[in-house]
């Protein structure tokens, strides 16, 4: 049987805490990000180091991107996996993730966590994904607290996100979109 892995995108920062949880639920961890002294400090965290790999990348890089990816795939085989969080400045970085994972490996279920900021839950957009992709969303919102609003920390994130791949429900909202206007 082999190892089962996540692929995190953007695991360096809110993150973190979605990587190690991972290992202690027994996957083989690879991260992208773009920051070395990020990658290896959250490797250093591990408590199974052996179990967490950095891919220093700038996935806003499609050629280096595919690169990586195609090394990570050809060694692994596709994640069982995938979460997340990419900034919108790299709208080409999901949909190419997605089609290398296709053409890996058309019969083997992979789940994809795609993590997106709160004013994309009012668009709708619609996420093209292959047939053998279980997708799940993450809108991230803000907390109010005595009338007040503040943005989502860290760790509220990175629990969410957790909370949405143990439920695995189809859309997971972390901490509230509403009263729009009340957001920070």
């Amino acid at each position: 049987m082999k190892n089962r892995y996540a692929l995190v995108v953007g695991g360096t920062g809110m993150l973190k805490d979605v990587c190690h949880w991972l290992i202690e639920q027994e996957y083989h961890v690879y991260v992208i990000g773009r920051d070395q002294t990020k990658l290896k400090k959250l490797e250093q965290e591990a408590t199974q180091p052996e179990n967490l790999h950095g891919i220093s990348v700038d996935y806003q890089n499609s050629t280096n991107l595919s690169n990586e990816l195609s090394n990570l795939f050809e060694s692994n085989g596709i994640p069982d996996i995938v979460v997340s969080w990419i900034h919108s400045t790299a709208p080409q970085a999901l949909p190419l993730i997605k089609d290398m994972i296709s053409k890996q490996d058309l019969s083997t279920d992979w789940r994809l966590i795609h993590i997106q900021g709160s004013a994309r839950f009012f668009e709708k957009e619609n996420t093209p994904v292959p047939e053998n992709c279980l997708y799940r969303r993450v809108y991230l919102g803000f907390i109010l607290e005595n009338n007040l609003s503040r943005w989502l920390t860290h760790n509220e994130i990175s629990d969410g996100v957790i909370h949405a791949i143990t439920t695995d429900n189809n859309e997971t909202i972390v901490g509230t979109l509403e009263p729009w206007d009340m957001r920070p």
